[in-house]
């Protein structure tokens, strides 16, 4: 039963408290190796926030579930106690979640294990689970259970161990540089190459591989919050633009104690952009060239430590890596990502003698391999930019599309021929239903506890129109207000774009727009327009903003704007557009006013980048090159050079913990504008990242940005 909000309890307040209505919903599922049972976590309300570890299992009856792992039990009365690095850890993968957040299930379905408020925990798997806390260590981060059960690898402090199960002896794997880590994914790797683990077991459990990482050479950044002037400042090794990256190694440890470290060119290729081991062959990795240019696909041989070369490859403007790959098929055929320049497709190849055939259809953009057999892989795909697919494709390139048009089907565990769970949603209805589906049994959907007294299920209906637009056919959603003939024509436009690479806000899921209704039920027609470089369409359009990353997004939302008028007439009003966006939406929403106030009328940044120059070395030299070299470019995207040109309302939003968007960029920003004499708003948030968490901070967010709006826009 749905059990309507209390009249006191806005939307902002709803949305905050919720979590943007994600407590309560299913997430991170498992398939078990045996029968047709999923583990996933959950928390059990929309006021719960705490993630527990739960099983479905489908039978001839149905399906059943249960709570494995109620961490309220295993907490008692008292809080949980997060270590510092577990905290940099999850900000990296913007986890906000408690509880936990992660779990890794043996290969044989027999055993869980996962850290708790610094403990390590397993879970023996049997008709009742039984959870118990394994060793004595305090501060276990992201622990992995070896292939058969009998081992768990993980993080304490400046160390990566491995404890024995049966018997709980603890052994020293490797330790950290004395300004790094070992085991962890590096800053780089977990913010922008996608990567967030730092060690691997073999497939027989008889060794581990590690990423080791030596920041001694990066620069030292401070983080100081400045609402506790008591409190001692926490430091960073931070790699930005044209300064040193993290020095890696990736060693491997055999159980009988020797450790060998790979051999490859570590000064010619700084990055490891993919490691698994996927087979007895060795670990299967990725490495690339700082320039983001050149690739190699190799593996490693266990025993010696040597680089065994498979396949490589070059582009002048940067590569990509899909999730899943590389990888190999149980009979040892390397699968790999291929950019099909001919047919403007990320696709997936066999790899054969160095040379990669690719073989899965050209209309599909592969995102991520999902499961693979020697008779087919099952992908998740972009069939057009706000539709996202799962295909069982076959290696002779037939394809069996799941999903509609304005659906996402996201199959996020299973093989193309067994157990798997696929996330639905569409642009209907701000539902999202998670479905198993195995052969042989009638589907199942895991239940959500999003309806709750907290109404979970955002208490709006999205009322969505999407469009192609101008030459480069921009993908545009337009949000109008529910009560259309209470607010007449003339409506201000506000724009919410992100408007930077490889994120999508146009997507075919009313979910996505629910705060974008909550906005235009206050008097503005809400515009989310994706431009070239954002993804789902290529890599040609995905390269298109190499050089201009300021240029092409403000041009896009210009064309964006133009089109609105166009397509609405008198509906809305052009002298009347605010911008608002977070991160390189925040950046994108300060340019727009700055450089286009014939345009843009009022612009609410959010952790805005204003200088490339002090942002990380992954994500800038990607799309604007070495600073020494690409000085023009990074002169181009520096936004304090246009603080003499502000004339119109301009508000910024940035918290002072952020390790991500350093607080300094709007204080380098706002410092200009000063110089300048030109006026503008800041809120600091304290004891914030750039992932506000707190539910009122988060609340009063929404709330003041649109008093913003409303003032400097003349909305009644």
């Amino acid at each position: 039963m749905t059990i309507s909000p209390s009249p006191a309890r806005t939307f902002p307040a709803l949305d905050a408290a919720t979590r943007h209505f994600s407590l309560g919903a299913p997430r991170t599922f498992r398939v078990a190796p045996a029968g047709a049972r999923v583990y996933f976590l959950r928390t059990k309300s929309s006021s719960d926030r705490l993630l527990h570890l739960w099983a479905i299992e489908l039978d001839a009856e149905g399906a059943s579930e249960r709570l494995i792992v109620d961490v309220a039990e295993l907490l008692g009365d008292g809080a949980e106690n997060i270590p510092e690095a577990e905290r940099q850890r999850r900000e990296r993968m913007r986890e906000a979640s408690s509880g936990i957040t992660a779990y890794d299930l043996s290969a044989d379905g027999s055993r869980v294990t996962f850290a708790l408020s610094g403990g390590l925990y397993v879970v023996d798997l049997q008709d009742e689970a039984v959870v118990r806390r394994v060793g004595s260590d305090e501060g276990v981060i992201d622990p992995r259970i070896d292939r058969t059960g009998s081992r768990v690898a993980y993080v304490c402090g400046s160390e990566l161990r491995v404890i024995t199960i049966a018997d709980e002896t603890v052994t020293l794997v490797a330790t950290a540089p004395a300004q790094g880590t070992v085991g962890l994914a590096n800053f780089v790797a977990a913010e922008e190459l996608d990567r967030s683990r730092g060690h691997w077991w073999s497939p027989d459990g008889q060794s581990l591989a590690f990423e080791e990482a030596d920041n001694a050479a990066l620069e030292t950044i401070w983080i100081f919050d400045p609402i506790d002037p008591t409190s001692t400042p926490s430091s960073r090794q931070y790699p930005r633009a044209g300064t040193a990256n993290p020095s890696l190694r990736l060693g491997i440890w055999h159980v009988a104690g020797r450790v060998v470290f790979a051999n490859w060119d570590r000064q010619r290729y700084e990055y490891l952009v993919t490691v698994s081991w996927p087979s007895d062959e060795g670990p299967l990795v990725t490495l690339m060239t700082r320039d983001h240019r050149d690739q190699l696909v190799a593996s490693i041989t266990p025993s010696s430590g040597e680089l065994r070369p498979h396949w490589s490859v070059r582009n002048e403007h940067f590569l990509e890596w899909t999730s899943g790959l590389p990888t190999v098929t149980p009979d040892g055929r390397l699968l790999v990502g291929f950019v099909d320049e001919e047919n403007d497709a990320y696709r997936v190849a066999v790899v054969r003698e160095g040379v990669a055939a690719p073989f899965t259809p050209s209309d599909l953009q592969v995102m991520e391999v999902v499961g693979v057999t020697n008779d087919a892989i099952l992908v998740v795909a972009n069939s057009d930019p706000t539709t996202v697919v799962t295909a069982r494709v076959s290696f002779d390139g037939a394809a069996e599309v799941a999903g509609s048009p304005a659906s996402i089907t996201a199959v996020v565990d299973g093989t193309p021929n067994g157990v798997k769970v696929s996330t639905l949603m569409d642009l209907d209805t701000v539902e999202t239903t998670h479905v198993v589906v195995a052969p042989g049994y009638e589907p199942a959907v895991i239940p959500s506890f999003a309806l709750t007294p907290l109404d979970a299920t955002p208490p709006i209906a999205p009322k969505v129109r999407l469009l192609e637009v101008g030459e480069h056919r921009l993908s545009l959603a337009i949000v109008l207000p529910q009560n259309l003939s209470e607010h007449g024509k003339g409506l201000p436009i506000l724009l919410c774009p992100y408007g930077g690479p490889h994120h999508t806000r146009v997507v075919g899921a009313g979910r996505a727009y629910a705060l974008d209704q909550y906005l235009a039920d206050q008097g503005f027609c809400v515009v989310i327009a994706d431009g070239r470089g954002t993804g789902a369409r290529g890599p040609a359009w995905d390269r298109s903003i190499v050089g201009v990353l300021g240029t092409l997004p403000v041009e896009d939302q210009v064309i964006a704007v133009e089109a609105v008028v166009a397509e609405l007439g008198d509906l809305v009003d052009s002298s009347r557009v605010g911008i608002r966006g977070w991160s390189f939406g925040g950046y994108l929403a300060a340019r727009c006013v700055l450089e286009r106030p014939d345009v843009f009328h009022a612009a609410v940044a959010g952790a805005p980048v204003t200088d490339f120059g002090w942002y990380d070395t992954g994500y800038t030299e990607r799309y604007l090159g070495h600073p020494a070299v690409a000085t023009a470019a990074y002169h181009e995207a520096d936004l304090t050079r246009f603080a003499d040109r502000l004339e119109r309302p301009l508000f910024f939003i940035h918290g002072f913990n952020d390790d991500n968007v350093l607080y300094a960029h709007t204080q380098l920003l706002s410092a200009s504008l000063l110089a300048a004499g030109k006026s503008h708003r800041v809120l600091s948030l304290s004891d914030a990242t750039h992932m506000p968490t707190d539910p009122v901070v988060a609340e009063n967010m929404v709330k003041l940005q649109i008093d913003f709006f409303k003032e400097t826009l003349g909305v009644a």
